[in-house]
C-alpha cells in the first residue's frame, strides 16, 4: 500500500471518529486503531544490564547516538526535529539538554532517559529500551510497561539462561509471536568457540518461545554501517542484517495489519453502507481526460472497495449476534471474488499491465476456493477470508507509487 494511500486511510478514520460516523460499538477500537497509526511502530528492546541493548539499538538505527546512564532503567528513542535528552528521576524530577551526551554527575540516579533525534526512520519506528533488574516486584513493573509500549520485540541476551528463559516464558503468546531472540556479542563466543554450541542448546526453545534466533556481533554490525563506505559484507556476516531485515518485516506486518483493520472498520460507516454496482464502481471518478496512472489508481481503489464490501457484509453478521456459518462464509467469498474477475477482465482487457497480473491472481485464489468449498469445515472459512485479504493486498502492492 502507498505512503498516500496510508494517509488517506487515517484521514478518513480520523474524519469518522470525529464526527461520529463511526458506529457506537467500534469507537474504542477505532480509537485504538488510530492511535497505532498514528504513531511510529515500536520495538522493545529488553535484556539484563550489559546485554548489549544500547549497543543493538544504534546498529540498528545505523548511528553510534544511543550511551544511557547506568542507572537508567527505561530509554525511549523518538523523532524531534532537533537532538535532545531529557532524563527523569523517581521524584518526578525531569531535566533536559540538547544533544545527547551528559556529564555522569549530572545524570546520577536518573532512572529513565528520552532521546529525540532527527532521524527520518524514527518517524515510522521508534526504539525503547527497557533493563531487566534482579529484584522481582521491579522486574514485573518493567515487564508491564514493555508489554503496554511494544509491538514489536527483541530480548538481548549472551546467554539466554533460565533465568532467563523462565521470565519470557511468562509473557503472553501475543508477544512472543512478534518476538526475536538475540544472542549478542556473538563474535565473542566465537572466540571461545561456544557460539555453535549455544545456538544448538537454545533452537528448540528458540523455536517455541520467539520468531527467530539471530547471533549478533552487534560492534560488527554497528561499525558496518558507520563506515564512510557501507561495508555490506561485514554487516552480512555480522548478523545485523537478518536481524535487521527480520524486524523490519514485523514492523511492516504490524502496519498493514493496522491499515486493514481501519479499512474495515471504514466500511462500518453509514455512508458506505450500500455497495455500489459493478458498472458504478468501473466508472465512477473517471473521465477521458486523466492520465493512465490516474486511471489504473481509481480503478484499483474501486478493487479495494468491491473487497471491502464484501467483508463488511460479514463484519455486519458478526456485529448483529449471528454465528458465521462456515459454508455461508466460504460461499460468499467465492461470490466477492468471482465479481472481483469480472471487474479485472474488463479492467485487464482495458488498461492491461497491472490488472492482467491481478487477473492471475484471482484465478489462482478462485482455484483455491474451489477446494475450500469441498472441505466445508471453520479452517476452510477462515482459509477463505485470508484468500480476499491477500489479493486486497496485491491490489495495494501493485498500485502505482
Amino acid at each position: 500500500m502507498t505512503s498516500a494511500k496510508s494517509d488517506q486511510i487515517v484521514t478518513q478514520l480520523h474524519s469518522a471518529l470525529e464526527t461520529g460516523r463511526l458506529p457506537a460499538h467500534h469507537q474504542a477500537l477505532g480509537v485504538q486503531v488510530l492511535d497505532h497509526l498514528s504513531q511510529a511502530v515500536s520495538v522493545v528492546v529488553l535484556g539484563r544490564a550489559g546485554s548489549g541493548k544500547s549497543s543493538l539499538i544504534n546498529m540498528l538505527m545505523g548511528g553510534e547516538v544511543l550511551a544511557p546512564p547506568a542507572s537508567v532503567e527505561m530509554c525511549d528513542v523518538v523523532y524531534g526535529d532537533r537532538a535532545k535528552l531529557t532524563l527523569g528521576w523517581s521524584d518526578g524530577t525531569t531535566r533536559a539538554f540538547w544533544g545527547t551526551a551528559v556529564d555522569a554527575s549530572e545524570a546520577e540516579g536518573a532512572i529513565w532517559a528520552k532521546y529525540e533525534l532527527p532521524l527520518q526512520t524514527l518517524r515510522s519506528q521508534r526504539y525503547c529500551e527497557i533493563a531487566q533488574p534482579n529484584e522481582p516486584t521491579r522486574q514485573r513493573d518493567l515487564l508491564e510497561t514493555a508489554l503496554a509500549k511494544g509491538q514489536v520485540f527483541v530480548w538481548c541476551s549472551e546467554l539466554f539462561d533460565r533465568a532467563e528463559q523462565k521470565i519470557w516464558t511468562a509473557l503472553p503468546e501475543t508477544v512472543k509471536d512478534h518476538s526475536f531472540l538475540a544472542l549478542t556479542k556473538a563474535d565473542r563466543q566465537i572466540m571461545k568457540g561456544d557460539l555453535s554450541e549455544r545456538i544448538a542448546e537454545l533452537e528448540a526453545v528458540a523455536a517455541d518461545e520467539f520468531l527467530g534466533l539471530h547471533p549478533v556481533a552487534t560492534l560488527h554490525g554497528l561499525k558496518a554501517r558507520c563506515a564512510e563506505n557501507f561495508q555490506a559484507d561485514l554487516w552480512e556476516a555480522s548478523g545485523g542484517r537478518d536481524l535487521s531485515e527480520a524486524v523490519q518485516a514485523q514492523v511492516q506486518k504490524g502496519r498493514s495489519a493496522d491499515l486493514d483493520q481501519a479499512a474495515m472498520l471504514l466500511a462500518q460507516v453509514p455512508d458506505r453502507d450500500v455497495a455500489p454496482t459493478q458498472a458504478d464502481t468501473l466508472g465512477r471518478g473517471r473521465n477521458d481526460t486523466e492520465a493512465p496512472c490516474d486511471q489504473q489508481m481509481v480503478l484499483l481503489d474501486e478493487l479495494q472497495t468491491h473487497l471491502q464490501t464484501a467483508a463488511q457484509e460479514m463484519l455486519a453478521d458478526l456485529d448483529a449476534g449471528k454465528v458465521p456459518d462456515a459454508d455461508v462464509v466460504v460461499s460468499r467469498c467465492t461470490s466477492a471474488l468471482n465479481g472481483l474477475t469480472e471487474m479485472l477482465s474488463d479492467a485487464a482487457a482495458t488498461e492491461g499491465g497491472v490488472f492482467e497480473g491481478l487477473m492471475d491472481d484471482a484465478q489462482d485464489g478462485g482455484e483455491t476456493l474451489t477446494l475450500l468449498q469441498v472441505e466445508q469445515n471453520a479452517k476452510a472459512a477462515e482459509d477463505a477470508v485470508v484468500v480476499l485479504l491477500q489479493l486486497k493486498k496485491e491490489i495495494g502492492a501493485r498500485a502505482p507509487a
